[in-house]
């Protein structure tokens, strides 16, 4: 029945496919919460620099932009993610860019425009307190700045979403990257992260997440501080890339899928060698198989997250990665 849904969801358009999805989550949600009474564990112990342990149901996690809205991850962990990054969220609501906002394109890969298109922090919470305690594995909270704040006052809009989430996930990743709202990525400086780890709190871990279109000495520099500075638990690596969106003609968005592997298990592998074995590093990009997630393991990642790979595939690709993974 998967295999007959998920051909009939790439029939239509890409965001209203995720809608038609996101309906069917929460009907299976449902059922599996209310009527069966199943609540998704972890079973892997992830040792997390913050001197705090995350209990991951497997190593294979879905990335942030799927669950916008923090509405179906405890079905999405009934599906056989380990762990789900939620959001991303901003503090105030706002509708995003125009649509249409993504884009199918070969090979298997979407370009995304979205722009952070947020229910808002007061309706994000109230998701996440409906449905906290329906899954017993790390929900981590994707967290970014309103499109219509200044860089400038940046720095307050991310320590609303700090404050007002750190009691309900295990963790937070600080998306600096995505190429969807203007000036964002202009806060991968050594400076703007510097001010990011005066206002984390101290119980709940935080990672960066990085873009892939980073050069490479500024690449490096982030990784550094990230390995000196205590606050902070590790990197995502990497976000979509405006680059590849480029070179395929488009003039907006960044692109996701197979086109981007190589970069992000060059990216984790860099990461490693500058981190060693003292932060976390999470791998997504590209992967796509069981053998590229393992591949993504073995350049240094921790932790492997999907996006693309499931829309087109469904399922059936989280259990085999979930197998496959050490």
């Amino acid at each position: 029945m998967f295999f007959i849904i998920q051909f009939l969801l790439l029939k239509l358009p890409p965001e209203t496919a995720h809608a038609v999805v996101v309906f069917l989550l929460k009907i299976y949600q449902f059922f599996k919460s209310k009527i069966l009474r199943q609540v998704p564990q972890g079973k892997i112990l992830i040792q997390v620099p913050t001197h705090c342990q995350w209990k991951v149901g497997s190593r294979i996690g879905l990335a942030a932009g799927f669950d916008k809205q923090a509405e179906v991850f405890p079905a999405l962990c009934h599906l056989g993610f380990g762990f789900v990054e939620v959001g991303t969220v901003t503090p105030l609501p706002q509708p995003g860019n125009a649509k249409p906002r993504i884009w199918r394109v070969a090979p298997h890969s979407l370009v995304n425009h979205f722009g952070f298109n947020s229910v808002g922090l007061d309706e994000f919470r109230k998701n996440l307190l409906k449905y906290r305690s329906q899954v017993r594995v790390p929900v981590l909270a994707n967290i970014g700045k309103n499109a219509f704040t200044p860089v400038e006052k940046a720095l307050g809009d991310y320590h609303t979403c700090l404050q007002g989430l750190q009691d309900l996930v295990e963790g937070f990743v600080i998306n600096l990257s995505s190429p969807n709202t203007p000036g964002l990525r202009d806060l991968q400086s050594i400076t703007f992260l510097k001010s990011i780890c005066e206002i984390l709190p101290s119980q709940v871990p935080t990672l960066i997440k990085l873009a892939p279109d980073l050069a490479a000495e500024q690449f490096q520099d982030i990784c550094e501080l990230i390995h000196q500075e205590k606050r902070l638990a590790g990197v995502v690596v990497v976000n979509t890339s405006r680059e590849l969106s480029q070179k395929r003609g488009f003039e907006k968005g960044g692109l996701s899928g197979p086109p981007l592997l190589s970069t992000s298990l060059e990216f984790v592998e860099k990461a490693r060698v500058i981190l060693q074995d003292k932060k976390i590093i999470i791998g997504v990009g590209g992967v796509s198989s069981g053998e590229e997630a393992q591949e993504m393991r073995n350049a240094g990642a921790d932790l492997v997250e999907i996006y693309t790979a499931f829309v087109y595939q469904g399922p059936h690709l989280v259990q085999e990665i979930s197998r496959k993974l050490n």
